[in-house]
């Protein structure tokens, strides 16, 4: 994952340059893109290219198909280490260099405090929680306070094993009335985070929305006492557990997870969370949704549904929608590019029949967004195959034709562009993100009341 740090949606440069990346590619000794290794990125220098067409922009995402790519909107930013600079800059791309040394950022960005648990027994957190980013174990620890705050109204349950053994855990809140999950009367909101390991930003924000929801209640605030009545909120925040504590002691930018694949002779580990979902797992858009090469970022598995991590989640989902209204909204956070994704990912021919309604609400939820923005935050919402890119067995059309959730989503959080920091987004960015996407809950919730 060593080479190319972010290819955004991009619509490349001319293919005789691309031709000309190939010796660089095959030449670096950071092809092993996926295999066992504790890479710093010092020297890596990040940079931005904007091309003209999309065949183009295939052309050139093939040429680093085993490098660590990431569409996104209308640029391409790739990181070169030190011992390629000179070769990448000989191409006349005319590239714009967005950050000079991407390990000394890594180190600047990352500082992770302590867990202060001074707060009275019982008591909610101090929100200081939300001022960096946490160790895994804390993090733990954190979940467990949230219950512990809210004991009559909230439940910690597994729901099934990572592929290291860790325990994925789902957390139910709810108002005047429990209900079994298996049993539920009530419309369920389902919030999903920590799919791909390097997105923290994405678990400081199911965190903090979990918590916004316990405090409105216990203190009696009329729109969230409304919502945990009338709906059942379960949250899963890791969905990748073991991804997630390897970015925390190996590799900061380690997408996937943590399974070998022995039997199809590759060194490289981990399948992408986010393209092993069961529906259209082995769908073939016209621009690839996924790869079956296991080195790739995107690798969708051996089969479909065969990672225990979405085995886990597939199963509460089920039984989640088996019972009464069902799903009702399906938010599955991730960054970065500050898009809402409605189904689907893997084609655009046919489009949801429900479409107009989910890009209504996708729609007010964007607007709520900015509205409550301190970074004049703008949000882009639509079909993931028209907006973003092709992707094939991911989580929202899986949810979407699967499980029947009215409104089935994935969320790009900040920032907008690699220019922002990509996927290291600093601390100091993290309470602007979480409250803007706080209001954006807060409206939706009132407008999917009777969907």
């Amino acid at each position: 994952m060593h080479t190319v740090w972010f290819i955004q949606k991009a619509f490349s440069m001319k293919w005789a340059n691309i031709a000309c990346l190939a010796p660089l590619v095959t030449a670096s000794p950071l092809t092993r893109s996926n295999a066992d290794s504790s890479p710093n990125y010092d020297g890596y220098q990040v940079y931005s290219v904007t091309p003209t067409t999309a065949q183009e922009a295939r052309d050139l995402e093939k040429q680093f198909s085993m490098y660590h790519t990431h569409p996104i909107r209308d640029s391409l930013s790739i990181a070169i280490p030190p011992e390629d600079t000179a070769s990448f800059n000989s191409l006349g791309l005319k590239p714009r260099l967005v950050n000079k040394d991407l390990g000394a950022y890594i180190r600047s960005t990352e500082k992770r405090a302590s867990y202060n648990r001074l707060h009275k027994r019982g008591d909610l957190p101090d929100l200081s929680w939300f001022d960096t980013y946490h160790d895994y174990a804390d993090h733990l620890t954190y979940w467990d306070d949230l219950v512990q705050a809210f004991p009559e109204n909230s439940e910690k349950f597994e729901i099934g094993k990572s592929y290291e053994n860790r325990s994925i855990y789902a957390f139910h809140l709810f108002g005047d009335e429990k209900s079994d999950y298996s049993k539920s009367e009530k419309p369920v909101i389902l919030w999903h985070a920590t799919v791909h390991a390097r997105e923290w930003i994405s678990t400081m924000v199911i965190e903090y929305l979990a918590y916004q929801l316990i405090k409105g209640y216990k203190s009696g605030d009329g729109n969230v006492t409304t919502f945990l009545n009338y709906y059942d909120f379960y949250l899963v925040p890791f969905h990748n557990p073991d991804g997630f504590l390897y970015t925390q002691t190996n590799d900061r930018l380690w997408r996937k997870n943590r399974q070998p694949r022995p039997t199809t002779n590759s060194s490289c580990i981990g399948t992408d969370g986010n393209r092993n979902w069961k529906f259209e797992w082995d769908a073939e858009p016209p621009e690839g949704g996924s790869t079956p090469n296991p080195c790739g970022q995107t690798y969708r598995g051996l089969a479909p549904g065969d990672t225990p991590e979405n085995q886990a989640l597939d199963s509460l989902s089920a039984k989640l929608s088996a019972t009464g209204p069902g799903i009702r909204s399906f938010i599955d956070f991730h960054s970065y590019g500050q898009l809402v994704l409605t189904p689907y990912g893997f084609s655009c021919d046919p489009l949801p029949e429900s479409l107009p309604r989910m890009l209504e609400v996708a729609g007010g939820t964007a607007g709520a967004i900015e509205a409550a923005s301190q970074r004049n935050s703008t949000y882009e919402f639509g079909p993931g195959c028209q907006i973003l890119y092709f992707s094939t067995g991911n989580s929202r059309d899986h949810h979407y034709a699967v499980h029947n959730a009215n409104h089935s989503w994935t969320m790009e959080l900040s920032p907008q562009d690699e220019a922002g920091g990509g996927f290291i987004l600093p601390p100091e960015e993290i309470w602007p993100v979480v409250k803007e996407q706080w209001a954006g809950q807060l409206w939706l919730l009132n407008d999917v009341w009777e969907d």
